[in-house]
């Protein structure tokens, strides 16, 4: 075994309904003739829990993950539908725990993605309108030193994972993760509050040198509400479900 281990943390990013849809309206970056608006975003997401399965370089079996992204977000509308955005953030409190009873902490790190938004289709008799959210995300060389040992039997000598030939159970883990994901989703506005939901598909590569780990489930739902308590403003709460329970609270406001 290699004197650096790399572990793949795998977290689906929220799922981004278009402004237009949300029908924000911005005061100053708002031209309509030219079909151009500006957004910003501020974003937190709590994953309590996705399942990894881990590959046969670290004994099989399966893995949980959880942690904390607070980002934020510049979103571009063009042609007054089509949101182009960047993320931006940390990523934070992560974990990750076996089945065989041992767990790693890796430290904080910076998290950046891109995606795109788009309205799809209105349904004009039921006043239900789809759309699609493509982005991409990750987090880059994380790493963390860890004195580490398993509770139960594990693939390697002593219950210990050991680098280097060597008698430390001091290994250094190395997190290098991207994560792509697209969805489909159905919304209705009401005055002040528009609920939606959807199906979502997120696939995951770990840059390992040694394995690749892959998401136990990769299909899932969402649903959630966004409340507009003026043009400008959208606060949404959203859940996701079956490949992960995670939720995220997010403050939009359109320039």
């Amino acid at each position: 075994m290699s004197g650096c281990f790399i572990v793949g943390f795998l977290y689906a990013a929220p799922v981004d309904v278009p402004t237009e849809i949300q029908g924000l309206e911005g005061n100053i970056f708002n031209d309509k003739k030219l079909g151009i608006g500006l957004s910003i975003a501020a974003e937190a997401d709590f994953l309590s829990s996705r399942k990894l399965d881990l590959a046969d370089y670290w004994g099989g079996g399966t893995a949980k993950v959880k942690g904390q992204f607070y980002t934020s977000k510049i979103i571009l509308t063009i042609i007054n539908k089509f949101d182009i955005y960047g993320i931006f953030g940390k990523a934070q409190n992560l974990g990750y725990e076996s089945e065989e009873d041992y767990s790693v902490k890796p430290k904080d790190k910076l998290t950046w993605g891109v995606g795109l938004s788009v309205p799809i289709y209105e349904w004009k008799n039921y006043g239900i309108k789809f759309f699609a959210d493509g982005k991409y995300r990750a987090v880059n060389n994380i790493d963390y030193n860890s004195n580490f040992q398993s509770s139960s039997p594990s693939p390697y000598e002593g219950g210990y994972y050991y680098y280097g030939g060597g008698s430390s159970a001091v290994p250094k883990f190395l997190v290098d993760w991207q994560e792509w994901q697209v969805a489909l989703g159905a919304a209705k506005r009401f005055k002040y509050f528009m609920p939606y939901l959807g199906v979502k598909y997120s696939d995951f590569r770990e840059s390992s040198i040694d394995s690749t780990n892959y998401a136990n489930t990769t299909v899932g739902i969402f649903v959630g509400c966004a409340v507009t308590p003026i043009k400008a403003l959208s606060i949404d709460l959203q859940g996701r479900f079956i490949d992960e329970i995670a939720f995220v609270v997010k403050a939009t406001y359109k320039i």
